[in-house]
């Protein structure tokens, strides 16, 4: 017997969850199914976090990472869910929702969700971005050629952000029919219209509107599945560089005044290089995309939980001309050869060593005046990963970032790589990110729309007012 719903929506990150959540409250007798490859969010468990292991995992077959699916990367709450949580109230950046909506509309949904957010357990307590000390911090950014964003920011911790899922997740119980541990391998399609979904066991699950929110780590497989049904795309770049850790105290003005210092710089070889996802007191960790291992950061609001160090990610952005169109891939490659020199995980290199040349060693990573905080990391050379391009432009932003908080520079700053911000060549759509198919929907990150929690998540509740007003 097939299933049939008024909404199924793919994927259970940020997008997938306001959507539902908003479908929930706009429309209660709608029929509405969240679908995603990954756990619920009380079976989310990596296996390196809870040191069973130090690596991801390999079966016989050489696939590295946890079945069905990377419980860091996937399940309900999405790549998000182990993350920092840091929700930016800001229309300025987190995405390109902007070039579709009112910059007004934009930050009216941004509140929305910050306000379910707070209804769910989060804390009150946000950064203001608008003070004597955090202009002295912008003084000295532009002399250095540093362009600051600022933002209120309302940080949520790990086991916070945790915490506001699972409430949502119960909130929804009854309500939003779940289905986890379930590959969507297609969109079904007739007469110019979303009529449903095909799993990767062959259940076909019918709706009236299809929503794909399938997150960063999908990016690849919306490309391929759209294209197969001949969506049009622009393309997008790819971001790639390292997570750099040093001593809390190097970053103390920043972190104390701004939580999360998002700096922009351009370098001289016409790269863009921005600061991204800062940890105070964070935790450098492990994330396996669909076989590659990288590198990201999060950190707990429980200041009992934290380290002695700050971690942040330096991310270049890369863009690529005919005939090449598949940046995404090309990320991919360049992670995966970090993971071959690394025995499977990934390097971590002295900032130092990286200067002089060479690789660093085990003896150098111990005589650090930083301690990593990823144990499992490989001490090596990521000057044999990196392409010329990318390391130039970590090196200049590093040499700029200085000039704002001293001691960033130093020989015994560590970088550990490779991570990556993947980004699906971004689908033709509509304001209400309808595609050319009629009924079916495209958002948040792995669309190429959005760049970060509170965006996606903006995004999934104005898809989810559009199908509203669409079925009732």
């Amino acid at each position: 017997m097939e299933k049939r719903y008024d909404c199924i929506i793919v994927g259970a990150g940020p997008t997938g969850i306001y959507c539902a959540y908003e479908l929930m409250k706009k429309a209660p007798n709608l029929k509405v199914l969240l679908v995603d490859r990954g756990n619920d969010i009380y079976n989310r468990q990596c296996p390196i976090l809870q040191k069973k292991i130090n690596k991801c995992p390999t079966d016989k077959n050489g696939y590295s990472g946890c079945r069905p699916s990377c419980s860091i990367t996937t399940g309900f709450g999405g790549a998000g869910a182990f993350s920092d949580g840091k929700y930016n109230i800001t229309s300025e950046y987190g995405g390109w929702m902007g070039e579709y909506l009112d910059s007004s509309l934009l930050l009216e949904l941004i509140k929305y969700v910050d306000q379910v957010n707070l209804e769910h357990g989060a804390d009150s307590e946000i950064t203001d971005p608008n003070t004597d000390a955090v202009k002295a911090i912008e003084r000295k950014a532009i002399g250095a050629g540093l362009k600051l964003l600022r933002a209120r920011v309302r940080h949520l911790g790990t086991e916070k952000n945790l915490k506001i899922m699972k409430n949502i997740y119960e909130t929804m119980k009854g309500s939003v029919d779940y289905l986890f541990q379930t590959k969507i391998v297609n969109v079904i399609v007739k007469e110019g219209k979303a009529v449903g979904v095909e799993a990767e066991n062959g259940d076909r699950i019918h709706a009236e509107a299809v929503v794909l929110g399938v997150g960063r780590e999908g990016a690849m497989w919306l490309q391929k599945t759209l294209e197969s049904h001949d969506i049009e795309f622009i393309n997008n770049q790819v971001d790639i560089g390292v997570r750099v850790e040093t001593n809390n105290i190097v970053m103390e003005d920043i972190n104390n005044h701004l939580y999360e210092g998002k700096f922009i710089f351009n370098t001289s070889v016409g790269t863009t290089v921005r600061t991204f996802c800062a940890n105070p007191s964070g935790h450098v960790v492990v994330e396996n995309q669909d076989g590659v291992v990288l590198v990201n950061g999060h950190a707990f609001r429980d200041e009992k939980l934290g380290t002695e160090n700050t971690n942040f990610a330096l991310l270049v952005s890369h863009e690529f001309d005919q005939p090449f169109n598949n940046p995404n891939q090309f990320a991919y490659e360049v992670a995966k050869l970090a993971n071959k020199l690394a025995n499977g995980s990934v390097i971590v290199q002295r900032y130092g060593d990286i200067l002089k040349g060479r690789r660093s060693t085990a003896k150098r990573i111990k005589e650090c005046f930083v301690t990593p905080t990823l144990k499992e990391a490989v001490p090596g050379d990521l000057g044999l990963v990196l392409p010329y391009n990318t390391m130039k432009s970590l090196i200049e932003m590093m040499e700029a970032l200085n000039n704002v908080t001293p001691g960033i520079a130093s020989d015994h700053t560590l970088f550990y790589g490779v991570e990556a911000k993947f980004y699906s060549a971004r689908p033709v759509v509509g304001s209400d990110f309808q595609t050319a198919i009629k009924n079916l929907y495209v958002g948040g990150d792995g669309a190429g729309i959005t760049r970060g929690l509170a965006q996606a998540a903006a995004n999934g509740v104005w898809i989810a007012r559009n199908i509203v007003a669409k079925l009732i």
